[in-house]
């Protein structure tokens, strides 16, 4: 909507005086509202920052009494935390350690009737094992593939090792039996 003002320009300053002085009037009103909120905001951080202080100071107050436990409890972690890199070391030792004497009692066990050992000699890389058989049904190989069977059959035995395999087979008589006397190469995994 259009405002037609047909004032004369003395009157028009005039009005435009008596609406600022009444936009500053309203404004002054409202100032003391506003100084009134400000001043109540400022006392309101003032008491959040005394207490948090107060906070503060009566938690570093805890803190500095649990010095002389928090000492003792890194001492305790820096022990264990030895403690457990020993035990971790012994697990890996543990680990790569091999049982002979189970071994042994495995190759008993599995030794078919008729097969005999005559020596063992053991290196870090392989296990030889020379040995002995006599068959009256002159079986003597298939005795000596029985025994091969058996061992790697043997989850006990065979679970350190790589690879068994036969090696030499030599067939000798005495006293008019024949015997064959084989040896066989086990290669121990490598750790």
């Amino acid at each position: 909507m259009i405002e037609i003002n047909l004032l004369p320009e003395e009157l028009k300053n005039k009005a435009r005086k008596a609406e600022k002085e009444k936009v500053f009037n309203q404004a002054l009103y409202f100032m003391p509202w506003i100084l009134g909120l400000l001043l109540f905001t400022h006392l309101c951080l003032a008491c959040v920052f005394i207490f948090k202080s107060y906070q503060i100071n009566s938690l570093t107050g805890k803190w500095r009494s649990l010095e002389p436990e928090r000492k003792i409890l890194s001492e305790a972690r820096n022990e264990y935390e030895l403690f457990s890199q020993d035990s971790r070391i012994v697990k890996q030792l543990e680990s790569k350690y091999i049982l002979w004497a189970q071994k042994l009692s495995r190759l008993s066990a599995d030794l078919p009737s008729g097969i005999w050992f005559n020596g063992a000699v053991l290196s870090s890389k392989e296990c030889t094992l020379k040995g002995s058989v006599v068959s009256l049904q002159k079986e003597e190989m298939s005795l000596v593939n029985k025994l091969i069977e058996n061992l790697k059959n043997d989850a006990l035995f065979f679970k350190d090792f790589s690879s068994l395999e036969l090696s030499s087979v030599q067939m000798r008589t005495i006293g008019g039996y024949d015997v064959v006397d084989f040896i066989l190469n086990v290669k121990i995994k490598a750790r």
